[in-house]
C-alpha cells in the first residue's frame, strides 16, 4: 500500500492530488485541503522540494523561517500562518506514516508563531558560521551562481537585506549608493511589497561589499546578482546551498535570514535606536524589530 502512495509534487496538479489524499487520510474537509495544497506548492516553489521523499528537518526549519519572517513583517496574518503550520504538520505526519520518516511535528510556540507580543529570540548567524558558509561557496567558485551568492550574502550581512533583495539588487542601485553614500532600495530591487527604504552607508565593510558586488556585475554583464534566467532559479539554488551546507556541517546551522538578525544586533550594539533599525530593515511596525535584537 505504501509503495502506491503518490508523493510527487513537481507540478501544481500533482500537489493538488497529494493534498487531496492527505486531507482524505486524516478525514479532514476541503478547508484544510486547500491549505495543505498551498503549503505543498510553497515547499516546491520556494525551497525546491519536488516530492515528500525530500522532506527533512532542514526543509521544515527553512519553511518555518519563511513563515516567521512574513508574520513578523505583516505580509501574513498570525491566523493564516497558524493554519499553514497545522497543514504542514499533517504533511509531516502523512510522510512519517507512508514513507517511514521520523520527522517531528512543530508547535506554534516553537517558532514564535503564536499570538501575543513580539519577543526577542537570538536567531542571528554567528561570524564563524557566516565565514564557514562563504568558504563553502568558495569551494564551488567555478559556478557563477555560487560566486553571485557570495556577494549577496555579504550584502545581507552588511546591510540587513533580505535574500530576495540581495539577489535582485540592481547595478544602478549600487552605483547610486556609492555616489550618494546611501543605499536606496525600491521595488526594482525586490523589496517587500515594493516599499522603498534608505540605508546610510556607515562603514568601510559596506563600501567594500558594494564595490565587490558591482565589479562582479560588470565583469559578468549582469543587471543584478541573479546570473540565472529567472530570479526564482537563483533563489532555489541559494536554498539548496543552504541545505547542503547544513547537512555537511553538524556543528553549525546557517540560514539566510540570520544575517538580518546579525545586522540588527550589530546596529543596536552600536547605539542605533529601534526606529532607525526598523526602517533600515524595512519593517512595517517598529515592535517587529524586538524579535531581531534586544
Amino acid at each position: 500500500m505504501k509503495a502506491l502512495v503518490q508523493t510527487d509534487i513537481k507540478t501544481p496538479k500533482k500537489a493538488s492530488y497529494v493534498a487531496y489524499n492527505i486531507s482524505k487520510f486524516f478525514n479532514k474537509g476541503s478547508a484544510i485541503e486547500s491549505k495543505i495544497e498551498t503549503v505543498l506548492n510553497q515547499l516546491r516553489d520556494e525551497l525546491g522540494v519536488k516530492g515528500l521523499k525530500r522532506l527533512d528537518e532542514q526543509t521544515i526549519e527553512s519553511y518555518t523561517a519563511i513563515l516567521q519572517e512574513r508574520v513578523q513583517e505583516g505580509s501574513l496574518s498570525r491566523h493564516t500562518v497558524e493554519t499553514y503550520v497545522s497543514a504542514l504538520n499533517r504533511i509531516i505526519e502523512y510522510s512519517n506514516h507512508f514513507l517511514g520518516k521520523n520527522l517531528e511535528t512543530i508547535s506554534q510556540s516553537q517558532f514564535g508563531l503564536t499570538r501575543g507580543s513580539f519577543q526577542y529570540v537570538n536567531r542571528s548567524v554567528s561570524k564563524n558560521t557566516h565565514n564557514a558558509f562563504l568558504s563553502f561557496l568558495l569551494e564551488k567558485s567555478d559556478d557563477i551562481r555560487a560566486q553571485a551568492l557570495q556577494h549577496s550574502v555579504m550584502l545581507q550581512r552588511t546591510f540587513g537585506l533580505r535574500l530576495r533583495e540581495s539577489l535582485s539588487i540592481k547595478r544602478e542601485t549600487i552605483e547610486q549608493a556609492l555616489r550618494t553614500n546611501t543605499l536606496h532600495l525600491t521595488g526594482q530591487d525586490g523589496t517587500k511589497n515594493s516599499r522603498s527604504r534608505d540605508i546610510k552607508i556607515r562603514t568601510e565593510k559596506q563600501i567594500e561589499a558594494l564595490k565587490s558586488a558591482l565589479n562582479f556585475q560588470k565583469e559578468n554583464n549582469l543587471k543584478s546578482l541573479a546570473p540565472t534566467t529567472h530570479l526564482r532559479e537563483q533563489y532555489s539554488f541559494a536554498k539548496n546551498m543552504q541545505d547542503s551546507f547544513n547537512k555537511s556541517n553538524s556543528d553549525s546551522y546557517y540560514h539566510f535570514h540570520g544575517e538580518r538578525h546579525a545586522y540588527a544586533q550589530q546596529r543596536i550594539s552600536e547605539g542605533a535606536d529601534r526606529l532607525t533599525v526598523s526602517n533600515e530593515l524595512g519593517h512595517n511596525r517598529q515592535e517587529v524589530t524586538r524579535v531581531y535584537a534586544k
